[in-house]
């Protein structure tokens, strides 16, 4: 049996879809709440992309996207990852990166790969529309701290930044794209 399996931006939805994103739950209120109550108005005033994981009709999950800048501290082992052409050392005080703004796979649907199949669906994603376009050496995640073992498995590694709440992570975009 296929599963009827879609991946849709938040602008595209029909009123149906619209109201199964509204019961989406993937146990983290302000997650839910970001998907429910802003990521169409912030893609209206083109601060993010959201898009929308739908199983058999039902959101399973979502990622949005933003535009980042990113501090990686030289004690970080991700330091010794990045691009050693003379130009790019010069100026890499700040990094030019792609954000991963939220990314979440609901309550009845994890812990059964979909997380890392979303994932996959993103980095594809970036690589076919968005890097032929836009310049971006990392992709960066503020990834809460249940959730950095997910990213970790995914490839991607501390930044040497953190706050009380956040992680902040990194993949290096070369690693994970086959030219």
């Amino acid at each position: 049996m296929e599963l009827n399996v879609e991946i849709k931006s938040i602008s595209g939805l029909t009123d149906t879809e619209r109201q199964e994103v509204m019961k989406f739950s993937c146990g983290n209120t302000d997650i839910d709440l970001y998907l429910h109550e802003d990521a169409l108005e912030d893609y209206i005033c083109n601060l993010t992309r959201t898009f929308v994981l739908f199983i058999e009709g039902t959101v399973a999950g979502y990622f949005t996207l933003t535009s980042d800048r990113a501090l990686i501290t030289r004690k970080s082992a991700l330091s010794r990852k990045l691009p050693s052409h003379p130009h790019f050392t010069v100026h890499r005080d700040s990094i030019h990166a792609l954000q991963i703004h939220h990314f979440a796979i609901g309550e009845p649907h994890q812990n059964k790969g979909n997380g890392v199949i979303l994932m996959n669906y993103l980095i594809t994603f970036i690589k076919i529309k968005i890097l032929p376009n836009v310049g971006a050496t990392l992709l960066t995640v503020y990834s809460l701290k249940e959730a950095v073992g997910f990213y970790k498995k995914i490839g991607f590694e501390k930044t040497g930044c953190h706050s009380d709440v956040n992680v902040n992570m990194a993949l290096v975009i070369s690693e994970v794209l086959d030219d």
